[in-house]
């Protein structure tokens, strides 16, 4: 290299910040909003499919426990998020085929973790229950007491081991939360599975938290981040995110 390469190249090493020459380190995740209190949409906000939040930032439509300790364990380890908002089957659909890194809040069964990995350090626990009319007959002991039953369930959404090998229990998928406890109005269902917290709050918003009694919990558990296992690099980003919250 002569004299005037060399010139050229040590001004433009003075004249650049060094931080120009460094990498972004960049998670794209997708999650859903009609999952109070752990993703929800904030109130009065504009509805954005896709937000870069660096770090520092925060979503200006999403909050929630689960969304709040996502952000922060990316952001701890310096990592700007790209951020999908949208319905949960959706948000499957852009894990599938790449256009996300990973998705959360997701629980463990034995269908996803043929295809998925997950976080070692969770996002957040659920109590399963299944809930029935006030006037319910019913004396359940355990889930198999539901065998041959009708119980609604939210279509794309999991419940856990304990619910995902029953195969006693008849299935329904529903739209939403609050389908399933209208289908259990008009007599269609014998009861409702849901995530307590999670569902205790949508009823608690319309008004008809006292309207249902719950059996259970019939299960505890934790969700993670959940990513494809033959996608490149999403293992260091899982590993990441877990040292990111053990940092907190």
């Amino acid at each position: 290299m002569n004299n005037t390469k060399i010139f050229l190249l040590l001004v433009i090493l003075f004249c650049c910040p060094l931080q120009s020459f460094a990498i972004e380190k960049t998670v794209t995740l997708a999650t859903l909003t009609d999952f109070k209190p752990f993703c929800f949409r904030k109130p009065h906000t504009i509805e954005i499919m896709e937000e870069v939040i660096p770090p520092g930032a925060d979503s200006s439509q999403l909050q929630g426990y689960s969304w709040e300790v996502v952000r922060r364990s990316f952001h701890e380890m310096g990592y700007t998020i790209r951020l999908f908002v949208v319905p949960w089957e959706r948000a499957l659909h852009y894990l599938k085929i790449d256009r996300v890194d990973i998705v959360f809040p997701a629980n463990k069964t034995n269908a996803r973790q043929r295809i998925y990995i997950f976080s070692k350090e969770p996002v957040d626990q659920m109590k399963m229950v299944i809930y029935l009319p006030q006037n319910s007959n019913l004396q359940p002991t355990g889930l198999d007491s539901f065998s041959g039953l009708r119980i609604g369930c939210v279509r794309g959404w999991a419940y856990g081991m304990k619910w995902e090998t029953n195969t006693g229990i008849k299935k329904e998928s529903m739209d939403s939360i609050l389908q399933g406890f209208t289908a259990l109005d008009k007599n269609r269902l014998a009861g409702v599975v849901g995530y307590e917290r999670a569902y205790d709050y949508a009823l608690k918003e319309k008004g008809i938290e006292g309207k249902y009694k719950k059996f259970g919990p019939f299960d505890v558990v934790n969700e993670y981040l959940m990513a494809k296992k033959n996608k490149p690099g999403v293992r260091l980003l899982l590993q990441d995110f877990d040292s990111g919250k053990e940092h907190l």
